[in-house]
């Protein structure tokens, strides 16, 4: 009998998962200490907008490409890159508004701490990924 799944594809759910749990509670302990609000028209989890997950597993992802196409720096870099953009839309738009925080705002309210944030999220993805690559649990990204 053959399965109607491969073991990548569990690895690569794993991975999907891994990162949707961090992104939940990451997320949700920044509105529960006021950091940032969300807009109330989104459908959530703990507080936290299902797209921002979503956004969070395609930046882990992506970092993880990059860095194998171009190396640490790149790859580490990614998730700031991507959140640039998103930040101006978010602050002309009303997706999410910046609490002032002790963290100092330096791009349309969005604090250091948030880029720090989004370095440690592309750096935990590609530890992710090599660890299981290691143990060969997730097929390699092209």
């Amino acid at each position: 009998m053959k399965l109607p799944f491969t073991f990548h594809k569990v690895g690569f759910l794993a991975v999907n998962a891994i990162f949707a749990i961090t992104a939940t509670l990451l997320e949700w302990a920044g509105t529960s200490t006021n950091m940032y609000v969300y807009a109330s028209h989104f459908h959530s989890i703990l507080n936290v907008p299902l797209i921002i997950i979503a956004y969070w597993i395609v930046i882990g992802h992506t970092s993880w490409v990059v860095y194998r196409k171009f190396g640490w720096i790149a790859g580490l870099l990614t998730g700031i890159i991507i959140d640039l953009p998103f930040e101006f839309l978010a602050f002309h738009l009303g997706w999410w508004t910046w609490i002032p925080s002790w963290s100092p705002a330096i791009f349309f309210n969005a604090p250091v701490a948030n880029f720090i944030v989004y370095l440690s999220v592309s750096l935990g993805s590609i530890l992710t990924y090599k660890y299981l690559m290691k143990h060969k649990t997730v097929i390699h990204a092209p």
